[in-house]
């Protein structure tokens, strides 16, 4: 029996990048935990964001933000990692030579950019992000990091790949987010192994988890559970990583599936 859930955000539930989400979803996740099944959301965005963007219910679920760096609930982290100060410089400095790119640094609860880029308008308005400008990452930056990302507007993969990858992946995982981000993260980090810390703190194995997801940074989320759903409109990788293709997400794949869940379980009830 499926006991928790969890759900990409970005390309899975929601179109990258904004807070169009199937308002439906609210009344599933009500359901679920009726049938006692817990809900986690994991994603490169940030806490703040993501308590937004599931405001009805948002203290009824769990957070792996940050591309697995922080796993909490709406009032307490559980597990964080923080990126060692002087490799994010040096990391900062490499990111800073890429062509057409932007850095910006995650701490717990804000994340900071340089400067008032196209980037910070779309974190702030589209993924409504608590992001502060710091001007120089180096002489001002005092908080905690736990996660970097670069952007670029439309090739962010190829860019980081060319030489930035190579030269840190011995360091840190460096994964896809979409075409505009790779997000760089402890290799411990990832979504997948936060799942993992969250299934041993509620006693619940991988054959009692579902999850969801589209992108590259989603196959240990997928790896974590033996119900795993990649949704249609994903990625080829992530498709062949996951047993089961739900339908696309101008389809509400991930919400049609979990309401067929949530059909069968009202029937045992019955």
């Amino acid at each position: 029996m499926i006991k928790l859930i969890a759900s990409d955000i970005d390309g899975t539930l929601v179109p990258d990048g904004t807070h169009e989400i199937d308002k439906r979803i609210y009344d599933v996740i009500r359901r679920l935990k009726d049938h006692g099944i817990t809900f986690v959301g994991a994603s490169g965005r940030q806490f703040a964001s993501m308590a937004k963007l599931f405001g009805p219910v948002n203290k009824d679920i769990y957070y792996i933000t940050d591309n697995g760096s922080i796993l909490r609930d709406y009032k307490e982290v559980y597990n964080m990692n923080v990126i060692d100060r002087p490799l994010l410089m040096e990391m900062i400095r490499d990111a800073k030579r890429l062509h057409d790119c932007d850095i910006m640094l995650c701490g717990k609860d804000t994340a900071y950019c340089e400067d008032k880029s196209p980037m910070f308008y779309w974190l702030r308005d589209s993924y409504r992000f608590n992001i502060q400008v710091l001007g120089d990452f180096e002489k001002n930056l005092n908080d905690d990091i736990v996660k970097m990302s670069i952007y670029h507007v439309d090739n962010a993969e190829n860019i980081v790949n060319e030489w930035f990858t190579p030269k840190w992946k011995d360091e840190f995982k460096i994964t896809c987010a979409g075409i505009m981000w790779m997000d760089i993260v402890y290799p411990d980090a990832d979504k997948g192994s936060s799942l993992r810390i969250l299934q041993k703190r509620l006693g619940i194995s991988p054959e009692e988890t579902m999850a969801f997801g589209d992108n590259i940074n989603d196959l240990g989320l997928l790896e974590a559970a033996s119900e795993s759903y990649a949704i249609g409109s994903a990625r080829e990788e992530i498709k062949k990583a996951a047993k089961h293709i739900a339908p696309t997400l101008k389809e509400n794949g991930e919400t049609e599936v979990l309401l067929k869940l949530l059909e069968e379980l009202d029937a045992q009830v019955k």
